[in-house]
Parts: structure tokens; sequence; C-alpha cells
């Protein structure tokens, strides 16, 4: 029976007990898992490896464990992807990340673009969702959520290769999945306008289209990033 992985915002260390305090996760692990002192989880840390840890005492909000055995987990994809995505209605931007996440993507970058179909963005709501993802798709390396930043000032900074999708682009090609960093800019419903294209030609960026019929701004970033991480 697959064991229950749990994620810890501190690191793991092999040769003692370790320990935390998480009234959240602890209430979990007892009242939702019904486990006990003795019983066996993975916990992990973000760093690339699983950790199959005993539970030695499990308190209110104090776990006490220790590992008896680790596994380095390697990444998913030789492409590290950054997911660059225009604001869209909050369960769909949620759905991104969550699903982007089981894929493999290392990065989320909210981006408020002229079609944007809203500003705020819940921080705390979009991290909960993407370690629930981490736990549940077996990925031990840490995933990132940015804060929000406006369209012109990510170009401006931005320094790894971009490619965006739009309709005018050319033929996605294999050649473009390639190993390394790379940013993949998804825009809003109605796509990028005419100048925020231009921008993105001036900053040298790939601009292509999937071999597809027109997709919402949720499945594009799914199905895009899937092209460049599972093959």
């Amino acid at each position: 029976m697959r064991l229950h992985r749990f994620f810890l915002t501190s690191n793991i260390s092999k040769g003692k007990i370790n320990s935390f305090s998480s009234p959240s996760l602890t209430h979990q692990l007892s009242h939702v898992f019904r486990l006990h002192a003795g019983d066996t989880v993975v916990f992990f840390d973000g760093t690339g490896t699983d950790y199959t840890c005993e539970i030695v005492s499990l308190e209110k909000a104090d776990v006490m464990f220790r590992v008896v055995e680790t596994s380095t987990v390697k990444p998913l994809s030789e492409t590290k992807l950054a997911l660059a995505v225009s604001l869209i209605k909050k369960d769909n931007f949620e759905w991104i990340i969550q699903k982007g996440t089981e894929l493999g993507v290392s990065e989320f970058i909210p981006l408020i673009s002229e079609r944007s179909e809203k500003k705020g963005f819940n921080m705390e709501r979009a991290n909960k969702i993407m370690t629930e993802a981490l736990e549940q798709s077996g990925r031990s390396d840490m995933a990132v959520v940015r804060e929000p930043i406006a369209l012109a000032d990510f170009l401006e900074s931005e320094k790894r290769p971009i490619t965006t999708l739009h309709l005018s682009g050319e033929s996605f090609k294999n050649e473009l999945a390639i190993a390394g960093e790379i940013v993949l800019c998804i825009g809003p419903e109605g796509g990028w306008s005419d100048k925020e294209i231009g921008m993105f030609k001036e900053k040298g960026a790939s601009v292509i289209k999937l071999n597809s019929p027109v997709l919402r701004a949720e499945t594009a970033a799914v199905a895009a990033a899937t092209l460049f991480l599972v093959r």
C-alpha cells in the first residue's frame, strides 16, 4: 500500500529524532488519516528526497518522528519550466497551479496584462493548492508561486529564454522542448494585445502557436506545459 506523503517546511535530518509543530498537519495526521505513534509515513522537505519515517509521538500540535529510509526522487523532466500566466478567474488559475505542479512546472508567475480578468491573487491559497499537488503527485522538488507582476516589469527583469503562445506564432516544434530553463507565457481570455506581442518580440521571445482549435487560457497553459515537460 502506498504510504501517505506530507510536505514539511523544515529540513529533515536522518540521524536524529525530528519534530515539528503544526496544529493543522497534526490534525490531518491524527483525525483524517487516523495515524498514531508507530505508524509509517513519508515526509519531504522540497530538497528532492523522500523520507520514510516512523512516528514517535503525535500530540495536539507537535509531532516527533525518526527517519527509517530515504530515497532520492529525480525531477520529472530535464526542462525546468516556469509558467507565467495572465491572471484569469480564480478557480481556473488555481486549476493551472494544481495541474501544472502535477506535470512538473517549477515556478508559477501570475502576470497582470491589459486583458487580465482580475488583479488580485490569494497567495496563501495558491501555495496550499501547490503543496497538496506536490504531495499527491510524488514530486519531492519544491515548486514556487511568485507574487503577481505587471507584464512590462516581468519582461524587463526576466533573464531566462521566453516562449509565448499566440495565434500569429509559428507552429510548435519538438526542438523547443529542450533541457534547461525556459519561461512559458500564457495570455488571458482574448489573448495578448498587439502591443503586448510587440513587447514579447522586442524582448526576443519565441512566439508559437499550438496545432489545435482555439483554447481557453487554462487549457492552453496545461496543454503547452505538457508538450514541454512530458515526453
